[in-house]
């Protein structure tokens, strides 16, 4: 089959990390913020919550969407429109007067946003051979980081100088644009070199799974049995999410709440947590080697990170910054991991067997349902019943979901597609 040459496919991959890493800007900022804006508006942590529900909702929604429609989409010009709104969108909390309206806006850059990482996985199931999808998997995994670091960094930066939560967005919108200009020109120099010279033939026989899709085995991937097994992917997808976003979204507000930490070094530090992910995939490679079985491993990286969150309730009447901080930081790497798994090495896994940028899309969505439910549900939470029951919460969910896991890839075993799939 006929793929991208080594410089042209890591151009590829570092497109893609430029472009997911940004479109990360373009839907953290408020997340980034929402301390500030809460106080700013003079509202409660449910209502402010409802904004990031908002998006999490319609990014779901469009995703259930996408994995049907994906691979109609010309990804080069779905996700450079998608990028424009969404740099619309940001400009559009920028100038909003009040905090009910953002809810909508935020809404519409869901959609917008949800467009993009199956129609990225899509061109590079298309273009990039096997060796450099493991490749692509590494980096794809350090967008949320690379994007994390360049929000809370320029939020924490206008926080402390005292500076208007507004510039965030402002910036967030310019430099997604930008951004969606790089991709359009970049994917039409990535399609001229592979009908050109930047082009190479690689033996189908290396590389079994990336078949052209003239070739697919006509293998039925939708099976009753591959749809049990895959609901406890889809499961665990949603608790992922469910644990990484809520605690993401309102570890600034544990630590300033029930710490006393500053804003500005809450920020830094929620800043600092997510860019030790860029170590589970790492984690999860080297577990490949040793450990067979997606589920198997999520199950393992799941137990651990309950034990950690419990760990957290034991040190918490200590108020024990350091502490506490690390073993969030723990759960948060175990978490990654299985984000990781579920995102970009079971869809790849799927590639021989049908569309990987509408599986992709599916998953997602599961992880945003997930986030829907902790971005609303932990702030209003903790209104009634303060952090702590939101931190119990998160344990619960960590261990029920090492069940799952477990469960899931028990049942993997049974059949040849599954084993190698989940």
């Amino acid at each position: 089959m006929r793929v991208l040459n080594r410089k042209n496919a890591t151009f590829l991959i570092l497109l893609s990390c430029l472009t997911y890493s940004t479109a990360y800007v373009g839907r953290l900022c408020y997340g980034a913020n929402i301390v500030v804006i809460r106080e700013f508006f003079g509202t409660t942590q449910s209502v402010a919550g409802m904004v990031s529900s908002f998006y999490f909702f319609s990014y779901a929604a469009g995703q259930l969407a996408n994995s049907i429609l994906s691979k109609y989409y010309n990804p080069k010009y779905v996700v450079t429109v998608s990028l424009i709104v969404s740099s619309l969108c940001n400009l559009g909390l920028a100038i909003s007067p009040d905090i009910a309206p953002m809810k909508y806006i935020w809404l519409v850059n869901g959609i917008a946003q949800s467009t993009l990482w199956c129609n990225i996985l899509n061109i590079q199931s298309k273009f990039l051979s096997g060796k450099d999808i493991s490749r692509a998997i590494i980096w794809n995994c350090m967008t949320y980081s690379f994007g994390n670091l360049v929000c809370y960094g320029v939020s924490a930066g206008i926080s402390a100088m005292g500076l208007s939560w507004r510039i965030v967005f402002y910036f967030a919108s310019a430099l997604v644009f930008v951004v969606a200009l790089a991709w359009f020109f970049g994917v039409r120099r990535t399609e001229y070199a592979f009908h050109h010279d930047g082009a190479v033939f690689e033996a189908e026989t290396q590389v079994p799974a990336a078949t052209p899709s003239a070739e697919k085995p006509k293998v039925k991937l939708f099976t009753k049995y591959f749809i049990f097994v895959f609901t406890f992917a889809c499961i665990c997808a949603c608790c992922s999410a469910f644990i990484r976003d809520g605690v993401v979204t309102w570890l600034p507000s544990i630590l300033k709440s029930d710490f006393g930490v500053p804003e500005s070094i809450s920020m830094i530090l929620t800043m600092i947590l997510p860019e030790i992910s860029i170590l589970g995939a790492f984690l999860v490679k080297w577990l490949k080697k040793v450990l067979k079985g997606h589920l198997f491993l999520e199950a393992l990286l799941y137990t651990v990170a309950g034990l950690s969150v419990f760990a957290i309730i034991l040190l918490y009447p200590q108020r024990n910054t350091a502490l506490t901080v690390f073993f969030f930081a723990l759960m948060y790497l175990m978490i990654c991991g299985i984000v990781n798994i579920t995102t970009s090495i079971i869809p790849f896994s799927i590639r021989k067997y049908g569309n990987v940028g509408g599986i992709s899309a599916f998953l997602d969505a599961c992880c945003y349902v997930g986030a829907v439910c902790s971005t609303y549900g932990f702030g209003a939470i903790a209104d009634n019943s303060g952090w702590m029951m939101v931190i119990k919460i998160a344990a619960i969910t960590a261990i029920a979901s090492a069940v799952l896991a477990l469960m899931g890839s028990i049942f993997s075993r049974r059949t040849e597609m599954t084993r190698e799939i989940l």
